[in-house]
């Protein structure tokens, strides 16, 4: 509303201006005109007066001086003449005066040295404007020499009062101030009028454009007038619908550009050349830990404190061209990154760098697992046929007829089939878990009577290592899930317990809930595990004590493939342990 009021104050003061000043300069010339036509007047009928009056002077009084007479004679010609009239000596002696009694005379000064009655003495006619100190008022002296036979004998002044004059112009001046109001006021009135005929347009106009701040450009402005004012609307419209196209246009182009920029796997950052943040995708913010309004504006290192990313934009920026390369990342965690970094071109000049970062850990972790994994297959798979192998030489060499001993031979290679076939049907059970197409069979059965299932067929490793077993999970608790797979569970994970427990030693089987969900917990007295072997206890192959793994028949995998079958029935596993006290291995599944 400020803007709107300040134009329209402005336009109206423009007229009111207007009319101020013409008036103004007509006042000013009228007043002058008329103040000069007045004492033109004024002073032509003085001269006039003046020259009838100056021949009824008498010149004997005026010789001798007679102040009596000649005030006689002024007073009796002022009373005719209406006007002020004196009569002074050539040396500026006053002898008579209309406006003074005959004893003031003397003590009047000397007149000699006034404009009027110098102009006179010099022959010819004197006039002066001035301020009466005796009268108090503006006077018009005008003085005419007195003549006798052609020598100046005195001067013969008149003076004329001109509160007339002043009162004829206060008047005039008056009605003109009276006539300038009226004109003013009329100004204004008529100012408002067509202010507010001028102002409404672009009021609706200023209305619209605040919509259009606000992001609504579907308003028009509305203007019947065919003037500048109609154009600068249909242009006004124009605009505004090219805006909203426009805007319309960057709108979907920057939904699909954040749709693809938020949706990328791989993380992108862009910066400028002073190596500010422009922006970051959600991968950056997830891969740094940095917030994405936090870390815009920053320097690089501010936000995100890695060095070797930090060179690469550093060398972009001022190689100008690409570079790429693997970056590895130690904290918070270990991250293995392929690196790109491409320069920003604006008119041929780099105005920025574009980082692109593909996350390569989990590739470099499955080619090392697939590296390892063949490793340990190799291994797994020698050693057996390595002992088969050579057995079968020997009885190819003999030993068959030896028939005390070819019958240990055949026992050794028997057990060394085994483990081969133990082995292959935990490779093949353990890629069709990691397969994930297998579709679990899920029934509702009680978990108690399953262990003790498990159990029972455990009975003579049982006895033979004299170890106490307690299944302690309820009578009547149930759970929905894959019995035949969970049975592998409890087998795998009890046949560790009895394999690496303590002569005399104990098991306990036990449960807990934890936030509606099942919490099987498998607990022994055994060789426990080192710390530092725990995080990788579920890796396929890893064992802790290699040697005394393969003295009793594992294959390694045992553990992985509990993993596998817990996770597909979305449930965690995991184990506490300390060496030499124990292990505790849980596993936790939806009820």
């Amino acid at each position: 509303m400020l803007i709107k009021k300040s134009f329209k104050t402005k336009l109206i003061l423009s007229y009111i201006l207007v009319v101020f000043i013409s008036f103004g300069f007509m006042a000013f010339f009228l007043d002058k005109s008329l103040e000069e036509n007045s004492l033109h007047n004024i002073e032509s009928a003085l001269i006039t007066q003046a020259r009838l009056i100056e021949p009824q002077i008498p010149a004997e009084s005026l010789k001798k001086e007679d102040m009596a007479s000649l005030s006689a004679t002024v007073k009796n010609l002022s009373q005719k003449a209406g006007c002020r009239i004196t009569v002074i000596t050539i040396k500026g002696k006053v002898l008579a005066d209309s406006e003074k009694l005959l004893l003031e005379i003397p003590q009047m000064e000397n007149h000699q040295g006034r404009t009027e009655v110098r102009a006179a003495l010099s022959g010819g006619l004197g006039i002066d404007i001035r301020h009466s100190s005796t009268l108090k008022i503006d006077m018009l002296y005008m003085a005419l020499p007195i003549k006798d036979k052609g020598a100046i004998t005195g001067i013969i002044r008149l003076a004329l009062p001109l509160h007339s004059v002043q009162k004829t112009l206060f008047t005039i001046r008056k009605i003109v101030m009276l006539g300038s109001i009226f004109a003013l006021a009329i100004a204004v009135l008529l100012g408002s009028l067509l202010a507010s005929r001028t102002i409404e347009p672009i009021n609706k106009m200023i209305h619209v454009s605040r919509q259009f701040s606000a992001g609504d450009f579907t308003r028009r402005v509305f203007s019947a007038s065919s003037d500048e004012i109609g154009e600068l609307a249909a242009t006004f419209n124009k605009m505004a619908q090219d805006i909203e196209d426009k805007i319309g246009q960057t709108k979907e182009q920057n939904q699909k550009l954040a749709a693809i920029f938020n949706s990328m796997i791989e993380g992108i950052i862009v910066v400028d050349k002073g190596n500010h943040i422009i922006s970051v995708n959600p991968t950056i913010e997830k891969l740094f830990g940095v917030s994405k309004n936090e870390a815009e504006g920053k320097l690089f290192l501010e936000a995100i404190r890695n060095n070797d990313i930090s060179e690469f934009i550093n060398s972009v920026l001022n190689k100008r061209e690409s570079i790429s390369g693997e970056i590895t990342l130690a904290y918070p965690i270990h991250r293995i990154f392929e690196t790109s970094a491409t320069p920003i071109f604006d008119n041929n000049v780099v105005s920025g760098c574009l980082v692109v970062i593909h996350d390569i850990t989990e590739i470099r972790r499955l080619e090392t697992v697939r590296s390892d994994f063949v490793a340990n297959v190799s291994h797994e798979l020698k050693t057996p046929l390595t002992s088969i192998k050579g057995f079968i030489e020997t009885l190819l060499e003999g030993a068959l007829e030896d028939k005390d001993n070819s019958r240990a031979f055949l026992n050794i290679i028997q057990e060394h089939a085994e483990r081969l076939n133990n082995l292959v049907n935990d490779l093949l059970s353990l890629s069709h878990l990691e397969s994930k197409e297998i579709i679990l069979s899920k029934i509702d059965f009680n978990l108690r009577q399953q262990a003790e299932e498990v159990i029972l067929g455990f009975s003579a490793q049982l006895r033979k290592k004299n170890i106490e077993i307690k299944n302690e999970l309820q009578t009547g608790l149930s759970i929905r899930a894959d019995k035949n797979r969970l049975e592998q569970v409890f087998t795998n994970l009890i046949d560790n317990a009895i394999k690496f427990n303590k002569d005399k030693g104990n098991i306990k089987i036990h449960y807990q809930d934890v936030d509606g969900k099942i919490k099987i917990i498998i607990e022994d007295s055994g060789i426990g595990i080192p710390a530092k072997d725990i995080p990788r206890i579920f890796e396929r192959f890893y064992r802790v004590d290699k040697a005394r793994s393969r003295e009793l028949g594992g294959t390694g995998l045992g553990l992985s493939i509990v993993k596998h079958i817990v996770e597909l029935h979305d449930g965690t596993i995991g184990v506490e342990s300390v060496e030499g006290f124990g292990s505790k291995f849980w596993f936790v599944l939806p009820k």
